[in-house]
């Protein structure tokens, strides 16, 4: 006789009227369902959108995100989406790289919406002297104005043949000066010694003239995009960033032109991150479904069982997904992931209904009885862990987390389809195509090792719970140091190139990268409030639109007028464009050169400059022996590769001496409207944005440097804002969803099981389990995150299915005299969280951090509810009804 108690109440006998129809009419049933599932499949295809804009995620109601989104509207050129970031070998290569895209990105406005480098823009080429600091560009002057023969010569005759003629008088001429030559011979035999090795190798100009700095930093130029968006598409950026990687590629912008180009910004941390998430959970979706259909073949030993499950699996996944796109109408980063989810625990139901049919086949019912019969014995208690497992999705919803409560509204109804098809498909499928009844019969275990290992928990119950109060308070003692982590720079892939290069620039406070940005009604109040908030300890810098009108016009605009007296007529010249030239007596100057070497060699001896004379002449060298062995092709190879290496950099950098020299006085209506529309709205409001001291590159000086703004500027914004307080927002929503649910969850417990101290039964293994994940989190140092935050309402929702399960079970196999742990209840709750467990434990195998704390919190909790609903459970249960006899 089978291990149960067959109760006929109006649920029982509707359930077996219902299990009994459907098994009439399975054949009926079964076309209902393909007939179903085409229109449904059809619906959620055509209905079912992805919204991957994340700032949906949380709810616009929240102060903060108000405040957001009225600077969003007020300065909508804040955040372009895009940033290129371009490394050149020299100033002068990443500033020509720079060009050459700007240009080229500009001239596709279907893709790129808006391209700007500040750079580029006529005003800052004719006013950028005037952005130096006053001693600054007395010492360029100083500079400039000591290089003005070699200027001279160059521009008059800008080739080899010039260049090497002027290095050579220079080191034949002791009245040359106290002008150090080691940094120009140094680079020269650097260039010389590439174009022998066919290697590109540029020449700095800047660096040789004292135009700019020597910093590592001086050949990082930045490009900021804003690409077309089309939140209809799951990639809404994809064809954007593949444009702009076309761009870079066709102009050969790589390491053997001497240039990396690396793109990051908002949009390309979006793009990288939904496609690492989709990619992730579509693999944890195979992988996933894979490990249930040899789970269920464990646990059910029929193939034609695991198929039926399977097909009422997948049938129902289709249903919830149409339900999706009715109720909700769209997918978020979150909720995208309802399908691993509905996968790990859909399955249950199925899974409890084929073991207690197993089981009675067992006890000698035949199979047309033996499934309606199953269906009145778990049926009640699949509905209970529809409701329960439910409660742990539903309880989000009313929080402000909308990312997790549209998934908790999906995922929670998914629950219950998955209960409606497991009661209805099933047994039309298994009717339709029965297994063979002596190979799915469930016998209980013998009384061989496995008997004896299934009777410990009553055995050592005593031992049991000594354990479990040592686990409670070591968990206890580890839960303080428990914490979350609301960077969400985090949950994305640390080696993929947006991050990285993100995390590049975060390193450097001299780059505003993370910046607060304040409202202000006038001129004179942004002056007020940058002086105010620049003085705090903890700021870097506190400017706004004023701060962008040169300082100090009078005194910078003198120094540039002296410098435009000696400089203007060598670099003018008749006003056409620098351009390069080819001489038939290139090679012979160099030749020249390396015969007067080593005189020059010998009357530095100690001196920098013999060294980097040694260093030219080795070079000149080389030069020659390659020269003597090569045809004329390799001739004008060599010398080619020399022009390119030394000379490419010198038209456009006397172009930009030439624009410089032409500054005037600047006013505020001078700035460029580009810059402008960023500083101040069409409304007249004035912008002031603050720059970070430290680097903010985790959460305790991104508070302490929020704190002090807030303290200044209560009403401030920005990305550090947003994270933390996005942050608070998502741990006040957890906490409240896991209320929420625990004071559902124990209402209804006392609901159905009508006993406040088997209320407690089944609560203390579950408190436990989450007391141990927590714990693990602390061990693993996998810290709550915006995408894990789910996993203790969850933990909570399931654990209770099988304390439910396990413990009304328990009662009637203490009044037969029977092991719980040897019925098919047990088996069923093993199985059912093996299979939920490996399902998320899939999703550590995706390369998405949070997806990847996701399935390591779910693994942990859900092994852990598992280990004390088996183990402490059945212990407590003996305690309370009594140990089996026998």
């Amino acid at each position: 006789m089978a291990q149960t108690a067959h109760t006929d109440t109006a649920l029982t006998r509707a359930l077996l009227a219902w299990v009994g129809l459907m098994q009439r009419r399975a054949a009926w049933v079964l076309a209902v369902a393909v007939v179903l599932g085409i229109g449904l499949g059809h619906y959620a295809w055509t209905h079912l959108s992805v919204d991957t804009n994340p700032e949906n995620m949380l709810s616009a109601q929240l102060p903060w995100r108000q405040a957001e989104h009225r600077m969003d509207q007020l300065f909508p050129d804040l955040d372009e989406g895009l940033v290129a970031v371009i490394d050149g070998s020299t100033p002068e290569v990443a500033d020509e790289a720079q060009r050459r895209l700007v240009e080229r990105l500009r001239a596709q406005p279907q893709q790129f919406l808006e391209v700007y480098a500040a750079e580029t823009d006529p005003y800052f080429r004719h006013n950028g002297f005037l952005y130096l600091e006053t001693p600054a560009l007395q010492k360029l002057a100083d500079g400039l104005n000591a290089a003005q023969p070699f200027l001279g010569a160059l521009t008059h005759d800008p080739s080899l043949h010039g260049l090497f003629t002027l290095l050579d008088r220079a080191a034949t001429n002791p009245a040359a000066g106290s002008f150090d030559l080691s940094p120009a011979l140094g680079q020269v035999a650097g260039g010389i010694d590439a174009a022998v090795a066919d290697r590109f190798q540029p020449l700095s100009w800047q660096t040789l003239m004292g135009t700019g700095v020597t910093a590592d930093d001086a050949a990082r130029r930045f490009v900021e995009i804003k690409p077309k968006l089309d939140f209809a598409l799951l990639f809404p950026t994809e064809e954007s960033i593949a444009a702009f990687r076309a761009t870079v590629a066709e102009l050969h912008l790589g390491k053997a032109q001497g240039v990396t180009v690396r793109l990051t910004g908002s949009k390309a941390l979006e793009h990288e991150e939904l496609k690492m998430a989709f990619s992730g959970g579509l693999k944890a979706f195979a992988v996933g479904l894979l490990m249930v259909v040899v789970l269920l073949y464990l646990a059910l030993r029929s193939g034609r069982l695991v198929v039926a499950a399977i097909i009422t699996l997948l049938f129902g996944l289709l249903v919830t997904a149409s339900f999706a796109a009715a109720a909700v109408g769209h997918l978020n980063l979150i909720s995208i992931a309802f399908s691993v989810l509905y996968v790990g625990l859909g399955i249950d139901y199925a899974l409890y209904l084929c073991m207690q049919y197993r089981e009675l086949l067992g006890a000698g019912l035949p199979q047309q009885q033996a499934l309606p019969r199953a269906a009145g014995d778990v049926g009640g208690f699949m509905m209970v862990c529809a409701a329960t497992t439910s409660l742990g999705f539903f309880a989000f919803i009313p929080t402000p987390f909308t990312g997790i409560a549209e998934l908790g509204i999906i995922s929670g109804a998914g629950m219950f389809i998955s209960l409606v098809v497991s009661l209805s498909l099933l047994p039309a499928l298994i009717s339709l195509f029965p297994p063979s009844a002596a190979q799915v019969r469930l016998s209980p275990p013998d009384q061989g090792l496995l008997g004896r290992v299934l009777n410990w928990p009553y055995r050592y119950a005593r031992a049991i719970w000594i354990g479990a109060a040592l686990l409670a308070v070591g968990s206890l003692l580890l839960a303080p140091k428990a914490r979350f982590d609301y960077d969400p720079i985090d949950l994305r892939d640390p080696n993929s190139e947006s991050v990285s290069t993100f995390r590049d620039l975060l390193r450097d406070p001299s780059i505003p990268t993370l910046t607060l940005s304040v409202l202000t009604d006038s001129t004179g109040q942004a002056k007020a409030m940058s002086q105010q908030l620049g003085k705090l300890p903890l700021v870097r810098r506190a400017i706004s639109l004023l701060d962008l009108v040169p300082s100090d016009q009078d005194v910078k605009l003198g120094i540039v007028s002296d410098l435009n007296l000696t400089l203007g007529p060598t670099l003018m010249g008749d006003g056409s464009p620098l351009k390069v030239a080819a001489r038939e007596d290139d090679y012979a100057a160099i030749h020249q050169l390396g015969a007067d070497l080593p005189a020059f060699i010998q009357q530095n001896q100690g001196k920098p400059a013999a060294a980097a004379g040694q260093k030219l002449l080795e070079a000149i060298q080389k030069l020659d022996t390659a020269w003597q062995q090569g045809d004329s092709a390799v001739h004008e190879h060599l010398l080619g590769r020399l022009r390119d290496g030394l000379l490419s950099a010198l038209p456009g950098q006397i172009g930009g001496l030439r624009d410089a020299l032409q500054a005037a006085p600047v006013t505020e209506q001078d700035l460029p409207a580009q810059i402008t529309r960023r500083w101040k709205s069409a409304d007249g409001q004035y912008r002031v944005e603050i720059w970070p001291k430290e680097v903010l590159d985790g959460p305790e000086p991104m508070e302490r440097f929020v704190t002090q703004v807030r303290s200044a500027a209560p009403k401030a914004t920005g990305g550090a804002i947003g994270y933390i307080e996005s942050g608070h927002a998502v741990v006040g929503a957890f906490r409240q969803a896991f209320v929420y649910s625990f004071i559902a969850i124990t209402i209804l417990l006392l609901v159905l099981l009508r006993s406040f101290a088997d209320m407690l039964l089944v609560l203390i293994p579950l408190l436990l389990a989450g007391l141990l994940t927590v714990a693990g989190s602390v061990l693993f140092n996998v810290p709550f995150n915006f995408a894990n935050v789910i996993a203790l309402p969850l933990i909570l929702g399931v654990g209770v299915d099988y304390g439910v399960y396990l413990a009304q079970r328990g009662r009637v196999a203490a009044s037969t005299n029977v092991n719980l742990l040897q019925t098919g209840t047990a088996r069923a709750v093993l199985f059912g969280a093996l299979i939920t467990t490996a399902n998320f434990g899939d999703l550590m195998l995706a390369r998405h951090p949070g997806i990847v704390s996701m399935g390591i919190l779910l693994t942990v909790g859900l092994s852990m509810t598992l280990i004390c609903a088996l183990v402490l459970l059945p212990s407590l249960l003996a305690w309370r009804y009594g140990k089996p006899k026998g």
